[in-house]
């Protein structure tokens, strides 16, 4: 059954439209990455903790702990309300085991332009997990806008992960105090792996983002697609707000949010699925835009109708194009770097019949499929 959507009680020009495709806007915040795979734990190589802010997740921290098999185990605040299991496809192999614990000692915050990170708690193997990070020194340090490489090893992603870091930088060695301690051992987290100095400062390769823009682009799976209804040019879903031509082509997918915004452009617009002449090809360009000192992912899109199925394929095969603005980030992000490079490799492939509007995705890491 076709379910029509109001978004609207303005009765003129109304109109329907099949939307194939959408977005989802993470209320992750800030998070962190420390690598030990040097002097590695017996289960663990790497913690990344995350803190998240919304009305639906409350405020509330996750530590995700990378296991030496590829896997991840994710361990939730008891105050963080977020079961999408879904957002962890995109990270290694995928997730082994979520649970709740008492994260105690939390602090992920800046003081005086030092970073001043904390936790605590019983992982699933009852051994404490303490990690202390307090930076001292008084010189300054410039962050960096970074489009992490998330899904570079996923091996089977359920959507396109953009996760936009926004003022990014790495731990300094002067003067930090650091103390990573897992069951009775401690551990030595790793050391930049380039004899680079940032700023002038030498670093380690832990590196955090305190403002994180973080969009689930184009989720996968089986699902029937709803009819909105369209008044005039544009509606409104979960605060995203859709733009379309006259013939009900998508122009343009934006989010702002008091921090930034997210915009999605169509060129030319992505034609309504029900308007496809039989046999014929659509070819487009899709552009992601952040903020504009992020830089842009793009790709190319493509459709064509046999009889009442519709093919959809869409790749962002241009890659990242960042905004470099120091040496320090010319070099990091060269044009065979990773950050550039790695959503090249992302395919997405979508059948839609249109008599049921019965639809069936998948994304493609093409780089998985190299590696192997």
């Amino acid at each position: 059954m076709v379910r029509i959507i109001n978004t609207n009680d303005n009765p003129t020009e109304r109109k329907s439209i099949i939307l194939p495709f959408s977005f989802n806007y993470s209320p992750l915040k800030k998070l962190a990455l420390i690598n030990f795979e040097n002097n590695p734990d017996t289960k663990y190589i790497a913690l990344e903790p995350q803190y998240f802010s919304s009305s639906d997740t409350g405020d509330g921290y996750r530590v995700i702990a990378y296991r030496n098999d590829g896997y991840i185990d994710v361990y939730d605040d008891l105050y963080l309300k977020d079961d999408n299991q879904a957002s962890f496809d995109v990270v290694g192999k995928g997730l082994k085991e979520q649970l709740q614990v008492e994260l105690e000692k939390t602090v992920f915050e800046k003081d005086g332009g030092c970073l001043v990170l904390s936790f605590q708690f019983i992982d699933k193997y009852d051994r404490e997990i303490s990690l202390e990070i307090i930076e001292k020194t008084k010189m300054k340090s410039s962050g960096l806008n970074l489009l992490a490489p998330v899904g570079s090893s996923t091996e089977k992603p359920s959507y396109l992960p953009l996760f936009f870091l926004y003022d990014f930088d790495f731990i300094r060695k002067n003067k930090t105090e650091i103390k990573l301690t897992i069951g009775e051992r401690s551990h030595k987290i790793d050391a930049f792996p380039y004899k680079i100095p940032k700023d002038f400062q030498w670093r380690y390769y832990t590196r955090y983002s305190l403002d994180c823009q973080i969009i689930e682009f184009a989720s996968a799976g089986q699902k029937v697609l709803a009819e909105y209804e369209l008044i005039n040019d544009s509606i409104t879903i979960n605060d995203n707000k859709l733009f379309f031509s006259l013939d009900g082509s998508l122009e343009k997918m934006e989010h702002q949010s008091e921090a930034h915004r997210f915009l999605v452009e169509f060129n030319p617009g992505f034609p309504d699925i029900r308007n496809l002449n039989v046999g014929k090809v659509y070819n487009g360009v899709i552009e992601i835009k952040p903020d504009p000192d992020m830089g842009t992912v793009s790709g190319k899109y493509s459709l064509e109708r046999e009889e009442e199925i519709v093919e959809i394929t869409m790749n962002m095969g241009d890659g990242w194009a960042p905004v470099p603005d120091s040496l320090f980030t010319k070099l990091m992000f060269g044009k065979k770097s990773i950050f550039r490079s790695w959503p090249k490799d992302y395919y997405f492939k979508q059948k839609v019949n249109l008599a049921s509007l019965e639809s069936s995705s998948f994304w493609e890491n093409k780089n998985t499929e190299k590696i192997k």
